[in-house]
């Protein structure tokens, strides 16, 4: 998961309202493709939970209501409340409508990505997992736990996997600027190992699992 920045909300999402209309007005009117352009613009083409990227085909993707519209009808037009999700069913969205796991946990103590910077919270590995980062308050670790678990972020494998091969083209190039970290103990590469981590935080800004590069790039961590 990245910190999102939200926009806009799609205009057509004004005509409707909870209580006169049903969600299904959206495709019935041709909308869908609206939609997903604002969502687009705020996760730039990426699964808001697994930063998968999204094809442009709504069989393997799909709006995610962050609180499901049966628990809280209020918010099924609300902008705030709308995401992008992969479709898979072992994970994000979908994962965390079905699961008897994440049915039990309150969606008011997980990380929503606009609001909250998940990679406060969440380590990722190098190995690709992910971890509840230490020392954090109580309040941030039930976060961490729990959005770890409503998402299924570390028990798909098919999602481990993926982390893997986009930290597989970054790795050589991470491992050998923190061995070059390492052995500077006089700071004479200071500049230069500075600018080559600033160099890689660019080329990865709007990549595949960028937030799991970011942070092979500042912490090469793998337990």
């Amino acid at each position: 998961m990245k910190k999102l920045v939200r926009g806009n909300a799609p205009v057509c999402l004004r005509r409707f309202k909870h209580g006169r209309d049903q969600w299904s007005v959206i495709h019935n009117n041709g909308l869908t493709d609206d939609v997903w352009g604002n969502i687009n613009d705020m996760q730039h083409g990426y699964c808001a939970y697994c930063e998968c990227k999204l094809l442009e085909d709504n069989t393997k993707r799909h709006i995610e209501h962050f609180i499901q519209r049966d628990s809280d009808p209020a918010l099924t037009f609300d902008w705030g409340n709308i995401f992008g999700s992969c479709n898979s069913p072992n994970r994000c969205g979908k994962y965390k409508d079905t699961s008897s796991v994440a049915k039990k946990i309150d969606l008011r103590r997980v990380c929503k990505p606009d609001v909250q910077d998940p990679s406060d919270i969440l380590l990722y590995l190098n190995t690709g997992k992910v971890r509840v980062k230490t020392e954090l308050n109580e309040k941030d670790l039930e976060i961490a736990k729990n959005t770890i678990l409503v998402f299924n972020l570390d028990g798909d494998s098919s999602l481990e996997n993926s982390r893997k091969s986009a930290i597989a083209g970054e790795k050589k190039l991470a491992d050998a600027y923190w061995q070059m970290l390492v052995e500077d103990t006089a700071g004479e590469l200071t500049s230069l190992l500075e600018a080559e981590l600033a160099q890689a935080l660019i080329r990865i800004v709007n990549a595949e699992h960028s937030t799991t590069l970011r942070q092979l790039w500042q912490y090469n961590k793998s337990v």
